[in-house]
């Protein structure tokens, strides 16, 4: 059960970034940063935040940039989309990885990084850039950004990605870091994403099982008949992740 009339929530700034706070009514068993998607925010993530809470853990919900209280956009504008989404991601990845050292600071409790669509991709970078990250859940995101945005133009019928977009594009792709971690990665997608599509988690996820060993290796997931949403399913893995890797 979620007891969310007893959990403690507050807003605070972390690493200069404003974030929902929300902490379990006892004792928490470990830390949760948890980043939301393209065009929402953290408020909106606050019933998410209140169901981890309530399974025992410290959450925190960033303010992604240009989101919230700290803009707005047209997200769903093609060429607003395409100008920004990049820059708001690897902006993420870094304030995530902040936010993540300030709350070790703070805490000798574990942190795991989870993130859906947008916030996929900053769970990612951050878990591959960041030591204080213990484990990571990307959720309809992708580990490998190249991959991703030839695939997204491919399907949109965009133009193929130049070399100088792609050098710029490959020096902040966490996937060749990522595959050369072991710490704890939980991948969950809907295999009829239309916005972003599994094709890039699963070049991951084959790759990775060449060169993980079993013991490090990589949890994937994918969901039938859904398209860019949070199922049911989906939530009894992360429980299950969470009380193994955080």
């Amino acid at each position: 059960m979620v007891n969310i009339e007893h959990q403690h929530e507050n807003q605070r700034t972390i690493h200069n970034v404003p974030c929902l706070a929300l902490s379990p009514a006892g004792e928490p068993i470990g830390q949760v940063v948890l980043v939301h998607g393209w065009g929402s925010s953290s408020d909106s993530y606050r019933f998410f935040a209140s169901l981890i809470a309530g399974w025992g853990y410290r959450v925190i919900v960033p303010e992604l940039p240009l989101h919230g209280e700290r803009g707005t956009l047209d997200y769903w504008n093609p060429s607003v989309l395409q100008e920004n989404f990049w820059n708001v991601v690897v902006q993420g990845v870094r304030e995530a990885g902040g936010i993540a050292a300030e709350l070790t600071r703070e805490s000798v409790l574990p942190v795991t990084i989870v993130g859906h669509s947008a916030g996929g991709f900053i769970s990612a970078g951050a878990y591959a850039d960041q030591d204080d990250i213990r484990s990571a859940i990307v959720i309809n995101g992708s580990c490998s950004w190249v991959r991703f945005e030839e695939l997204y133009r491919e399907k949109s019928g965009l133009p193929a990605i130049t070399p100088d977009e792609h050098a710029a594009l490959a020096a902040h792709d966490p996937r060749e870091r990522i595959l050369a971690l072991s710490k704890p990665l939980l991948l969950l997608h809907c295999a009829d994403d239309a916005i972003v599509p599994v094709g890039s988690q699963h070049d991951f996820v084959e790759e990775a099982a060449k060169r993980r060993t079993s013991g490090d290796a990589v949890q994937f997931h994918a969901f039938e008949r859904v398209n860019h949403v949070i199922t049911l399913g989906m939530l009894q893995h992360i429980h299950a992740f969470l009380t193994g890797n955080c």
